[in-house]
């Protein structure tokens, strides 16, 4: 309404022509409200603000309420799927009749062999005046303290150790797989800075794929039967934990 058609109305009528001009407020509050549904990324707002008529203003209505629902619908779906917590385990079955046998290590608890270690220790040292006795059947704890360097000894000289350590050969009692009679060759030596001679049956040979036993050899199920002797009088004491 223009400020002519404002005054002529004033004249005709007994009111304040200031009381008819249209509220700034208002129109500013409108305008921000527009100016926001025409710029902003909402589908369906945009719409609604440029409709020129009813029912085009009518159509993007119900459009925007409808796809609302829908959105809202779906969020609330996977919100409650998820607090469900639910879960899909899948088990897949397979059999296999023959299988690699497991590599199998065996050790002395005690690394060294009393019968064979002590006088050469003794010699060894007597010679650099570390101890001074002649007694080959105990070791007390201060000469165990010397096994580490005798050691050392033996290996800075290109010494051989074998004879110190346990062969499996005087361990092994007994020996079958899958019914199979075994025997110390079917083992593989190694050393172990820990636990001295160490030795494993069915070890893999390099380059050699066919050299590990399967389960079903010999018909049976894979079994391997071990008769060991310990040699526990011939343990030497401080070098293994418990040995005293």
């Amino acid at each position: 309404m223009t400020d002519s058609t404002i005054k002529q109305i004033a004249t005709v009528f007994p009111v304040n022509a200031d009381a008819l001009k249209p509220d700034p407020r208002f129109h500013r509050r409108r305008s921000i409200v527009k100016e926001f549904s025409l710029n902003t990324s909402t589908h369906g707002i945009p719409g609604i603000a440029r409709s020129e008529s009813i029912p085009n203003r009518i159509f993007w209505t119900i459009s925007l309420l409808c796809f609302t629902g829908i959105m809202i619908y779906f969020i609330s779906e996977t919100i409650r799927a998820y607090f469900a917590y639910p879960t899909q385990t899948s088990v897949l079955t397979k059999t296999e009749r023959s299988q690699s046998f497991p590599a199998v290590s065996i050790c002395n608890y005690s690394p060294v062999r009393m019968d064979t270690f002590i006088q050469p220790f003794i010699d060894f040292t007597n010679s650099r005046n570390l101890t001074n006795t002649t007694d080959t059947d105990t070791i007390t704890l201060s000469q165990a303290n010397y096994i580490r360097d005798y050691f050392q000894y033996l290996f800075n000289t290109n010494q051989s150790v074998q004879n110190v350590l346990f062969p499996l050969e005087t361990m092994l009692m007994s020996c079958t797989y899958n019914n199979l009679y075994c025997n110390a060759s079917n083992f593989i030596p190694f050393t172990s800075s820990a636990y001295g001679r160490c030795y494993t049956f069915n070890a893999k040979m390099k380059n050699q794929d066919d050299s590990v036993r399967k389960t079903t050899d010999n018909g049976e199920m894979g079994k391997l039967k071990l008769k060991l002797y310990t040699h526990s009088h011939q343990y030497v004491p401080y070098i293994s934990d418990g040995l005293f």
